[in-house]
């Protein structure tokens, strides 16, 4: 069982790109049957898809090392919701096991260029927290330990 790690991700930028990136973040997970899943409001598969060919090959040490090395964590955004949104903002809350998925911001910033993106999370259990920044190729990010 793995640590938790909380998010909270706000999104900024024109109305109609952030209505685009609101309706693109909705899915559903990639490694089970649709009808038996929950529909979330952010799912990293939707944004950053796993090739089809770790797809077909299962949710093994393919598809384990491929979610770690391209969202930064495993099962992506857990317990998704959308906090809130207004003209030309979302803002989402979830978790992520581990660790936060700043590798996930590093391939989405740079598809969504019109787009800001802001990431806060904390790790309590390992003790760290910190705020991530995202604009197009430009990642900055600050961690502190608790």
């Amino acid at each position: 069982m793995p640590n938790w790690c909380s998010n909270q991700l706000r999104v900024f930028g024109p109305d109609e790109d952030v209505a685009r990136f609101k309706e693109q973040a909705a899915g559903y997970s990639p490694w089970g049957h649709i009808k038996d899943q929950e529909h979330t409001v952010l799912n990293f598969h939707s944004l950053v898809p796993v090739p089809p060919e770790i797809l077909a090959d299962g949710y093994n040490d393919a598809g384990y090392n491929w979610e770690r090395d391209h969202w930064g964590c495993k099962w992506g955004a857990c317990e998704s919701h959308l906090v809130d949104e207004w003209e030309g903002h979302l803002h989402y809350a979830f978790d992520t096991a581990w660790a936060p998925p700043i590798p996930f911001l590093e391939k989405l910033a740079p598809q969504w260029p019109t787009l800001k993106f802001l990431l806060d999370y904390e790790e309590l259990s390992m003790g760290f927290k910190g705020i991530t920044k995202a604009a197009g190729a430009v990642i900055e990010d600050h961690c502190v330990e608790l």
